[in-house]
């Protein structure tokens, strides 16, 4: 299978606009959050480390997941998998407080405020932080930091990007107070620096040392964090097939007490049998990515706990902006036709709640009054007549292996519209295709009628959240059905530019309102919960509520007098 990296889009020697670089989450979420896995990374790998992987030590934390990592430079990682890894070794200088999702508080920098326009940001470094190799953190260090990322260029500088352009300029006053100047008032850009995403300060100097043809280190850094992060937790091992080991770095700032795990495992299990087994015995502490029936039995098991929480995500089905769904009336048609209810009861059995349209309702420029479909096949069908679809036309979906909740939702889908004289021809694809033809540069009129998809922000912000799948310039990013509305592409400039908080939540509003009532992009259904799966014994887990597969291992504890 082949593995799709960010650094992808670059190696034809092409600079790839921030905005176009959002794929590259994208596409390796595709392959776990659909149902499957990617188990590739950069050349070289290999299982050396597979039998070490598996060992079990006392004082360690195992994860069980099918989210394989595939990058260690978080300034070019940005997949799940690699996510969850980097937690580990990477800070910021801020991060969203446990349970919200915007709130903050502080990490690598001990305060922070910015001036009356929020253009000027000013950061006070924390004292006796050092990376792992020993050098300790500055605020001339920190600066670095930010001008590898934003040189390199690769996808997560999409995050900071919106910000740290058009005369942004970082300064260094003295040893602990970084400042950066935007420019212009940016009042979202609190929100962005406590992404998981291209934030993490790392050891420049380091990187720089090992750099081969201006890379600032990236190759190297792919397969290595040796003296790179800050954090409580070094990589200590790490294979792309079967996952990592990170020990404690003795030195860490927050200091450690003895109830600290002194090793994390992530072990890769690719078959969800399998990581039920794992978690159900008692041979790991926490699992992801289970089937709902699976979670729903282990809801029964004494020994384990369910963490549910609502995040950002929503899941949807793209239309193509093509042949038969050309005209917004077909669109809207599909939308009255979808088995809404069928779906959120039935196949979801409780763990997800109607998508209001294509922004969550826990997500900043959330409209509560964005149009809201029941399913009426009889307007359904008065509007494919009155769009022109001959009764009989076929529609075509692509769905990729191993999700049965998708499989099912497809499949009631298809029988409504056998109600209404449409056929869906159902056709399963791998990952690589599926991700080739949703981020490839096929035309619309030759793309699959439907594409199952869904989307989370990289922070909490609706522009972050909408521009990717709707901009007419996202067309190989989130955007796989071509959708391209003037009007909308309009407002997404005036909500990314905007300083006044009711010009931007009147911007997405309108945006919002548009895509789904009167120009429709996507059936949008579903807000999924997040699930996780562990032992009862484990306290202070609290997962990250924007990108739901994240969390702290530091806060982490095993809490052996812990009620059953």
């Amino acid at each position: 299978m082949r593995c799709f990296r960010d650094n992808d889009v670059t190696r034809a020697g092409r600079r790839v606009p921030f905005s176009s670089r959002h794929l590259s989450r994208r596409q390796l979420l595709y392959a776990t959050f659909l149902g499957g896995a990617l188990t590739c990374g950069p050349p070289g790998w290999s299982a050396r480390n597979a039998t070490a992987v598996e060992q079990v030590a006392p004082g360690t934390f195992t994860v069980v997941t099918n989210r394989a990592p595939s990058d260690l430079d978080p300034h070019s990682a940005y997949d799940a998998g690699s996510g969850v890894l980097l937690q580990g070794p990477f800070e910021g200088l801020i991060r969203l407080k446990p349970g919200s999702t915007d709130a903050y508080e502080p990490v690598l920098a001990e305060s922070w405020q910015a001036n009356a326009d929020k253009s000027v940001w000013t950061f006070q470094l924390r004292n006796g932080v050092t990376f792992h190799d020993g050098t300790p953190l500055d605020a001339a260090r920190a600066k670095d930091s930010f001008e590898r990322l934003m040189t390199l260029g690769l996808a997560p500088a999409n995050v900071l990007g919106r910000f740290l352009q058009d005369g942004a300029t970082l300064s260094t006053p003295d040893a602990r107070t970084l400042i950066i100047d935007l420019g212009r008032p940016q009042p979202l850009f609190e929100a962005a620096l406590a992404s998981s995403y291209g934030t993490a300060i790392v050891n420049a100097a380091v990187l720089k040392a090992h750099e081969v043809e201006g890379d600032w280190g990236h190759t190297w850094a792919q397969t290595t964090s040796e003296g790179l992060g800050t954090g409580p937790y070094r990589i200590t091992q790490f294979d792309g097939e079967t996952g990592a080991i990170l020990e404690r770095y003795e030195q860490y700032w927050g200091g450690w007490q003895d109830d600290h795990f002194d090793q994390i495992t992530l072990r890769i299990v690719v078959e969800p049998e399998t990581r039920r087994a794992l978690i159900d015995r008692g041979d790991a502490d926490l699992a992801t990515t289970l089937p709902l029936a699976t979670v729903r039995d282990l809801e029964a098991n004494p020994d384990l706990l369910v963490d549910r929480r609502a995040d950002l995500t929503v899941r949807y089905f793209a239309m193509t902006i093509a042949g038969p769904l050309r005209s917004p009336d077909a669109r809207q048609a599909l939308c009255w036709a979808f088995p809404y209810d069928e779906v959120i009861s039935g196949v979801y059995d409780g763990f997800a709640k109607r998508a209001i349209g294509p922004v969550a309702e826990l997500c900043q420029g959330f409209a509560p009054q964005t149009f809201v479909y029941q399913t009426d096949l009889e307007r359904a069908g008065a509007l494919l007549d009155q769009a022109g679809v001959s009764p009989g036309t076929t529609l075509s979906i692509l769905v990729p292996p191993g999700n049965p909740e998708l499989t099912a939702t497809v499949e009631l889908f298809q029988a409504n519209l056998s109600t209404i004289d449409l056929a869906l021809d159902i056709s399963a694809v791998d990952f690589a295709t599926y991700v080739g033809i949703f981020t490839g540069d096929l035309p619309a009129e030759e793309r699959p009628n439907l594409l199952p998809s869904f989307w989370s922000p990289d922070y909490n912000d609706g522009w972050n959240h909408l521009w990717p799948q709707l901009s007419c310039a996202a067309w190989q990013s989130g955007n796989g059905g071509h959708y391209c509305n003037e009007q909308v592409e309009d407002l997404l400039e005036q909500a990314r530019t905007a300083v006044d908080e009711d010009k931007y939540l009147a911007a997405l509003g309108k945006i919002q309102m548009i895509v789904t009532r009167d120009d429709p992009a996507a059936i949008y259904y579903a807000q999924p919960e997040w699930l996780t799966v562990m032992r009862r014994d484990i306290a202070g887990f609290t997962p990250n509520l924007v990108v739901g597969n994240l969390m702290d291992f530091y806060a982490l504890r095993r809490n052996e007098d812990r009620d059953a």
